[in-house]
């Protein structure tokens, strides 16, 4: 009895000073220096390191974050050429043992913002870091002062870790740096992006389905190679034959206000948002003839449309194309924009291609084209984007087609991902003219086909917004989309019934509508404010 006595007061004078943790800013300036193993990551590297880490305090000016420590890393490559991964993470003091990984844009080379809110988050709402996030993300494998700068895809690990490998890489360094600090890695793994980050979301429910718990997409490019060689077929309607193509700023003024005028009420009320852009399609090709110049004018007239403008650079932006052979997903096409349905086309202010093309003096996406082609395809040998036939890219086509094994993110059955548990919440708008809407309103649809309704249903929803462009737009949506996501993987609550609301800095600001599933969209009733949700059903039609 007396040696059970002792034992337990040695027991309990003993547990205070194992329970006690280090002090935070002792903790996390522990981390500064800390080696990762080239075993603790899934694919290949030559191991990883924290370069910094410091302790920002609760009272710091400008910090809205609470207590945390910031950490920068850089995981090394294996090819001594090619450039470092860095990455950032946020560990908060009072950690809810979820992290969420967050997607980069463009050619990427920088590390995106952590300690924001989420895409498209709420102004009101406290960012993931405040709400006990580890929040995280890399450069995506190489640095640049342009996103717009794809020269690193000169180097093949470069190339690959931009394509997909950056993603798992950054997230193994991260829960390495987590166990260290914590004493155990996440036990929750969320991504959110939008455009290139949204692809790279997709990626990683593709690629790693074992490793992520729920993903955020907004407005992805899940067909890179179809993209890609979107902006190509674009380059060539538009600029070759002196630019005959070229359609100037007033008249692509005046082509999305006609058709915002003639589609704005096929949602039940005229509230400045084309809704409903199935049915304003139906009645696109009568428009587009009206337009048509009837007195065979030539050049860029200002109050018409000339044929190299409706058949070449119309068709390619409203209609997309087809080619004769298909990317490692099957398709062998993209779909066009809503060019007549109501967005405002970025076809550039001056007719002249740029050499090298750049977006705002030339259309978008023709710059993006020709990154893409000189550095992933040409070996960094320049190109005239005026005569590139990508219909027939003779050897370039092999390329092209290991390209798209690489970055294309629209494989269709995420069974893996789904049966481990996985959510997808994938959102575009309407009004996006730098992603297709029609190309993942198709992308959603094959996933259903692939896997049956009612699975694709238990996992996956996809929501088309009226208003939203790339970002901004007419009505630019917060939600709060991680909340959402996070109740549907803990507790099984798709989200429905939800309500975005307009954060652009016009007099809508504040305007609130339901959050429609596709096929569905926000219909009003025939009655009520039409700035609140309330006065909208999602309808089929």
């Amino acid at each position: 009895m007396k040696n059970a006595l002792v034992v337990a007061a040695l027991v309990a004078t003993a547990l205070p000073a194992m329970a006690q943790p280090r002090p935070p800013a002792e903790a996390c300036a522990a981390l500064t220096g800390l080696r990762i193993a080239a075993s603790a990551i899934t694919l290949p590297t030559s191991g990883a390191s924290v370069t910094a880490a410091r302790l920002v305090a609760a009272g710091e000016a400008g910090n809205q974050n609470g207590e945390y420590c910031r950490v920068m890393g850089a995981i090394a490559p294996v090819d001594p050429q090619a450039p470092e991964i860095r990455f950032q993470a946020n560990l908060p003091t009072h950690w809810n043992r979820k992290a969420l990984q967050f997607g980069g844009g463009g050619y990427n080379g920088r590390i995106p913002v952590t300690t924001g809110p989420e895409v498209h988050g709420l102004d009101s709402a406290a960012t993931p870091l405040a709400r006990g996030f580890l929040t995280f993300a890399g450069d995506s494998g190489h640095q640049a002062e342009s996103a717009d700068d794809a020269s690193f895809a000169l180097n093949a690990e470069a190339l690959h870790n931009f394509g997909y490998a950056h993603i798992r890489k950054t997230l193994d360094a991260v829960r390495e740096v987590a166990s260290a600090r914590y004493g155990q890695a996440p036990a929750r793994v969320y991504f959110n992006g939008g455009s290139t980050g949204g692809r790279e979301g997709l990626t990683a429910a593709m690629r790693w389905p074992e490793a992520y718990d729920g993903i955020i997409s907004w407005y992805p490019v899940s067909s890179y190679m179809g993209l890609r060689l979107w902006g190509a077929m674009l380059a060539r309607a538009v600029y070759d034959d002196d630019a005959a193509g070229w359609i100037p700023p007033a008249m692509v003024t005046r082509i999305a206000q006609e058709s915002l005028s003639r589609c704005d009420g096929l949602d039940g009320v005229a509230d400045g948002l084309v809704s409903n852009p199935a049915a304003c399609r139906a009645g696109s090709a009568a428009a587009l003839e009206a337009l048509r110049c009837k007195g065979g004018e030539a050049g860029h007239p200002a109050h018409c449309l000339t044929g190299p403008q409706i058949d070449r650079t119309m068709r390619v932006y409203h209609q997309g194309y087809t080619l004769p052979y298909a990317f490692v997903n099957g398709l062998n096409d993209y779909l066009g924009y809503n060019s007549l349905e109501g967005i405002a086309m970025q076809l550039g202010s001056q007719a002249a291609l740029t050499s090298p093309p750049r977006s705002g003096p030339n259309a978008h996406h023709v710059d993006r084209a020709y990154q893409f082609f000189r550095y992933f395809v040409n070996g960094g040998r320049d190109l005239d984007m005026r005569t590139l036939d990508v219909t027939a890219p003779g050897p370039q086509r092999d390329r092209i087609l290991e390209i798209s094994a690489l970055f294309d993110a629209s494989k269709a059955d995420l069974s893996a991902f789904a049966q481990r548990g996985g959510k997808l919440i994938l959102l575009q708008g309407n009004d996006d003219p730098s992603v297709s809407p029609w190309e993942n309103a198709r992308f959603h649809r094959r996933i259903t086909e692939a896997m049956g309704a009612e699975r694709a249903d238990a996992f996956a929803r996809f929501f088309l917004l009226p208003g939203l462009a790339h970002g901004g737009g007419r009505f630019a949506p917060q939600w709060g989309s991680l909340a959402a996501l996070d109740n549907w993987v803990e507790n099984g609550v798709p989200p429905q019934g939800q309500v975005v609301v307009d954060g652009t800095a016009t007099p809508t600001r504040g305007r609130s509508l339901p959050l429609c599933a596709a096929p569905t969209f926000p219909r009003y009733r025939g009655e009520g404010d039409v700035n609140r949700a309330a006065s909208f059903v999602c309808a089929a039609e």
